[in-house]
C-alpha cells in the first residue's frame, strides 16, 4: 500500500512537502502541489490520518448546501448522519462541490484537499455524471435517496413509488376524479417515483391524464399557494391534491384557509412527509411518509465502517419502504355517490320501511 513516503519518493520531493499538501497547508508552491495531488489521484491514496482529529466525511452538495424548499427532508437527513458517524468516531463536514471544486482537479484530489476521508451525497437529474464520476475514481462514497443503474455508484433510498400509488387509488376510492399533481420540477427519482405512481393509478382506473391537472414548478409554501390558486380556479377545478414535497402540500392547505376553501370538505389534500410535519397542521395531513433519518443513518454506517474496515471493494444498495399514511385531509369528493355509501343509506330506508309497516 502506498505510504507519503513512497509518493516523496517517487515525485523526489521531502515527504514533509507530500505531508503539507494533504493537510493543505498554504506553503507550497502550485507546481509541486500539482504533482502531488496527480500523483495521490494516479495511485488512490487514502491517508490513514488519526480518527479523533481528521476522520472527516462530508454530506456534499452539487451546489448550495441547504435548500429552504425542501422542508424537513435535510434537517431530518443530517440527524440520521449524525447518528451513523458516532459509532467510529467521524466527523462531518457540508461542501459545494461546484461552488468550491477547481477546474483542472480530480474529485479525488478535491476531497483530499478538503480533508475528506469519504462523501455521502445528495443527488439531483443535473448531478448524477458528477456522481458517476465520483463512484469511477474509486473514491468512497454512497449517495442518499436516488437510485443508480451503475454497478459502482453505492447508493440508500426510498422507494416511494407503492405508497403514493396507493395515496392516488385512496382518493379515486373516494370518488375523487378530477385529482391534481403538483410536483417538483428539479426532478430526482422520488419525485419521478410519485409522478410515475400517480399516472398509472389514473390509468389502471381508467381516468385520463389532464395536463391542466398537472403542475411542475419549484417546491415550497408560494408554491403550494399558487397551486391551489390555479387548480381550485379552473371551470372544472380539482377535488384532490396529491403535492409531492411538504412544504408545497402546508402552501396549498395555508392558501385553501385564506380563500375558505375547507379541507377537507371541499378539497382533499395529499403529502409527502419526510419526519413529522403532518403532525403540526390541522387537519393533520395524509401523506405518503418516509423516513428522512433512516436514509442518513444507514448511508453514514455503511460509508463509515468501509472506511474504518478500507473495504473499498464493498457495495451498497439499499432501499428502505415508505408507507401511506390516513389522517384529515381526504375525505368523499364533492357530490361523490359511493358504493358503500349508496348501499348505507339503501339499508337505512329498508329499516324505516320496516319500521313503519
Amino acid at each position: 500500500m502506498a505510504s507519503v513516503r513512497a509518493i516523496a519518493s517517487r515525485l523526489k520531493v521531502s515527504p514533509a512537502t507530500v505531508s503539507r499538501v494533504l493537510n493543505n497547508h498554504p506553503d507550497v508552491d502550485e507546481a509541486t502541489r500539482e504533482r502531488v495531488l496527480a500523483c495521490i489521484n494516479e495511485i488512490g491514496y487514502v491517508p490513514r490520518v488519526g480518527r479523533r482529529i481528521t476522520n472527516v466525511i462530508a454530506l456534499a452538495y452539487p451546489d448550495e448546501p441547504i435548500r429552504s424548499e425542501y422542508g424537513a427532508f435535510e434537517p431530518a437527513l443530517l440527524s440520521g448522519i449524525m447518528r451513523g458517524i458516532e459509532e467510529h468516531h467521524f466527523d462531518l463536514k457540508l461542501l459545494s462541490i461546484r461552488r468550491d471544486k477547481l477546474p483542472d482537479e480530480t474529485y479525488t484530489q478535491f476531497f483530499l484537499r478538503k480533508g475528506i476521508r469519504g462523501v455521502v451525497m445528495r443527488c439531483f437529474r443535473n448531478n448524477r455524471s458528477m456522481i458517476s464520476a465520483i463512484a469511477e475514481e474509486g473514491f468512497p462514497c454512497v449517495v442518499v435517496a436516488a437510485e443508480f443503474d451503475d454497478d459502482k455508484v453505492n447508493f440508500v433510498r426510498s422507494d416511494s413509488y407503492p405508497s403514493s400509488r396507493r395515496a392516488i387509488e385512496h382518493l379515486i376510492g373516494l370518488g375523487h376524479r378530477r385529482i391534481g399533481l403538483a410536483v417538483h420540477n428539479v426532478s430526482d427519482t422520488d419525485h419521478a417515483d410519485r409522478r410515475r405512481a400517480y399516472d398509472d393509478a389514473l390509468y389502471c382506473a381508467g381516468i385520463p391524464v389532464d395536463p391542466s391537472l398537472v403542475m411542475e414548478l419549484p417546491a415550497g409554501i408560494s408554491a403550494g399557494e399558487q397551486v391551489l390558486d390555479s387548480l381550485t380556479g379552473m371551470q372544472n377545478p380539482a377535488t384532490a391534491i396529491f403535492a409531492t414535497n411538504p412544504m408545497t402540500a402546508l402552501g396549498i392547505m395555508r392558501r385553501a384557509q385564506e380563500r375558505g376553501v375547507v379541507v377537507p370538505r371541499d378539497l382533499s389534500v395529499v403529502g409527502v412527509d419526510d419526519s413529522d410535519v403532518r403532525m403540526h397542521v390541522w387537519p393533520r395531513l395524509t401523506a405518503v411518509t418516509q423516513d428522512a433519518s433512516a436514509l442518513g443513518l444507514e448511508a453514514a454506517l455503511w460509508l463509515t465502517r468501509s472506511i474504518a474496515r478500507a473495504d473499498a471493494g464493498g457495495t451498497c444498495r439499499r432501499t428502505i419502504p415508505t408507507s401511506f399514511e390516513v389522517n384529515g385531509t381526504t375525505a368523499s369528493a364533492p357530490g361523490a355517490s359511493l358504493p358503500e355509501q349508496e348501499s348505507g343509506e339503501s339499508g337505512r330506508k329498508t329499516g324505516a320501511k320496516k319500521r313503519r309497516s
